[in-house]
């Protein structure tokens, strides 16, 4: 009985490998056929305006027999996106909505996926000329797809179309709209990786805004909350770490600002991670006040 289990034992784990061998086999050739359907694509893209129109449709035509011979394969779905790009090079704008449409139809509980999608519908309205119908599709990225990483960007994205055409008004309103749109999230996904980004694109808002102390203790929240969450890597935190003295020393003109965060962090949380490294960065700056450096001396 004992010989009989092992036999068996080993026969599926053998079915196992080969199965796997065999998918793994299956990823490098869809990836081997996508790579080289891709360098087509951006010698495409590099003067869209030259390439004949049947070029754009042979490789359409490429991508669909790919899409029919590996329907199933974890790489398919990224194609039809491809397809949306092609189109969009073409100038074929609806086509091109189409193949996002049909990506986002296809793949409904990707919402990450989805949310690029849409995103990218969005981006042939803008392409048109057309930013009414583009907000009205960015809008519904942030609020049918608030969770994914893809609608995170968005507020900010809009506000810098309005930066980059110098519309003062229009600008501070969707900078409006993107605070309360980040504290939210941050509140609802508080202690998550959606929390951490939020509160990080939230402290963007408020340094894009010169609204120092508002930035400073957003920072604040990150070091407190997400610097032990394995969420930050050791450079992020350390980035953030120094935004904050940069943002007291030489925008407020004042260590102590730098100083009260650290020290309320260390109050509040004894065994923080990061305690060590703060106290050494209080130490510092009350050295350079020993020393008789002031932050308004600072250039």
């Amino acid at each position: 009985m004992r010989k009989v289990f092992i036999l068996y034992l080993v026969l599926l784990l053998g079915l196992f490998a080969l199965l796997f061998t065999w998918d793994r086999k299956g990823d490098y050739v869809i990836e081997k056929k996508i790579w080289r359907l891709y360098q087509q694509q951006l010698d495409i893209a590099k003067d869209p305006a030259v390439i004949p129109d049947r070029t754009f449709e042979d490789l359409v035509i490429e991508y669909r027999k790919v899409i029919a011979r590996y329907p199933d394969s974890a790489l398919t779905s990224g194609i039809y996106l491809r397809l949306g790009e092609i189109y969009g090079f073409k100038g074929d704008y609806e086509a091109a909505r189409e193949a996002f449409n049909e990506a986002i139809g296809l793949y409904p509980d990707d919402r990450e996926f989805s949310a690029e999608a849409l995103l990218r519908i969005g981006k042939t309205y803008e392409s048109e000329q057309d930013w009414v119908e583009a907000s009205k599709i960015y809008n519904r990225v942030i609020s049918e797809y608030s969770e994914t990483d893809t609608a995170m960007g968005v507020p900010v994205y809009i506000a810098n179309y309005y930066k980059g055409r110098n519309d003062f008004q229009q600008t501070m309103e969707a900078y409006e709209v993107a605070i309360r749109y980040y504290k939210k999230m941050a509140s609802d996904h508080d202690g998550t990786r959606t929390g951490l980004n939020a509160l990080r694109y939230l402290s963007n808002c408020y340094l894009e805004q010169n609204r120092w102390n508002e930035a400073i203790n957003t920072l604040g929240t990150v070091i407190e909350k997400y610097a032990g969450s394995g969420f930050l890597a050791a450079k992020d935190i350390d980035m953030t770490v120094k935004t904050v003295n940069i943002v007291s020393a030489y925008q407020l003109r004042d260590f102590d600002v730098a100083i009260r965060l650290y020290q309320g962090i260390i109050d509040r949380n004894p065994d923080h991670r990061l305690r060590g490294y703060l106290e050494r960065v209080i130490d510092a700056f009350r050295q350079l006040r020993e020393k008789g450096v002031e932050a308004k001396d600072l250039k």
